[in-house]
């Protein structure tokens, strides 16, 4: 490729003439102890890049794409308020968890805060975290990736929930066995976590009705549809269900708080990440 023509271009840009930038162009090559150009001088219009020149120009190339990725940031983060939070979370924490979080850390450390928050499926929060539209996600697990942190602060044990009409002891697994079932979407982390326990518990029990939340399976489950193995949620409380924990019903789930690795956030967010951790079940 003759660079000639680059640098015409590059020396218009740079308000310079062209043999300054030659100049310049040769005394970065002697500082660095290698030959950047083949055969004529760079200003010459036979000039080809050495194989040392190719490899500083795609490095120089990654360096500056870095730099646009970091003004970026900055650029993000000069227009943030700082005493902003963009949260989303899952239903599992929108009855009692999210509110009394919220409540104390806007009458402590974060008084005076604006924050703006959401409630989803944990896959959506991921999605939000990655293109930047949420500080901080509180959820279920999600498969590792490079870009998101996943701290768990918090233990849900399973329960089986029946109508409250319903006597039956359910204390082995097999009462399960074609039960018609209240359960999570198939798209949700809980579901997959349930196929994985049936399957260790040896039992198949028949899926009639899949909702949202724990809060929406456990309030069919009152109206006599069905049975359901959930987590132990705000919403599960205080529902007219009988809520069982046979001996065989084992295992459970983590909530985490799921955070962007390398994205600034504001100060008011890392503080309401620093009391989610603290009051954090898991250590």
């Amino acid at each position: 490729m003759c660079l000639r023509p680059l640098f015409t271009k590059a020396a218009q840009q740079l308000h310079i003439a062209q043999p300054s930038l030659s100049m310049a162009l040769d005394k970065l090559g002697k500082e660095l102890g290698v030959a950047l150009f083949l055969g004529e001088d760079a200003h010459r219009r036979s000039a080809r890049l050495t194989e040392a020149g190719r490899l500083l120009l795609q490095d120089a190339r990654t360096l500056l794409d870095q730099a646009e990725v970091t003004a970026a940031h900055m650029r993000q983060f000069s227009q943030r308020d700082w005493a902003e939070v963009r949260l989303a979370y899952t239903a599992a924490l929108a009855e009692r968890t999210v509110p009394a979080l919220l409540h104390d850390f806007l009458t402590g450390r974060g008084k005076g805060c604006t924050i703006y928050s959401d409630e989803m499926p944990t896959d959506r929060i991921a999605a939000g975290l990655r293109d930047g539209r949420f500080d901080l996600g509180l959820g279920s697990v999600l498969p590792p990736e490079d870009a998101l942190e996943q701290i768990p602060f918090a233990w849900q044990p399973l329960c089986l929930l029946t109508p409250p009409g319903d006597s039956a002891a359910y204390d082995s697994p097999a009462a399960l066995n074609g039960a018609p079932l209240i359960t999570f979407r198939q798209d949700y982390p809980m579901a997959r976590l349930l196929a994985e326990r049936f399957a260790a518990w040896g039992c198949t029990p028949h899926p009639v009705h899949y909702a949202y939340s724990e809060a929406s399976i456990a309030r069919l489950v009152a109206e006599g549809l069905g049975i359901a193995v959930v987590a132990e949620t705000d919403g599960v409380f205080g529902c007219p269900v009988r809520r069982l924990r046979p001996a065989w019903l084992t295992g459970g789930r983590h909530l985490y708080l799921i955070r962007h690795r390398t994205r600034l956030v504001s100060t008011a967010a890392r503080a309401l990440q620093a009391l989610v951790l603290e009051r954090a079940e898991i250590r």
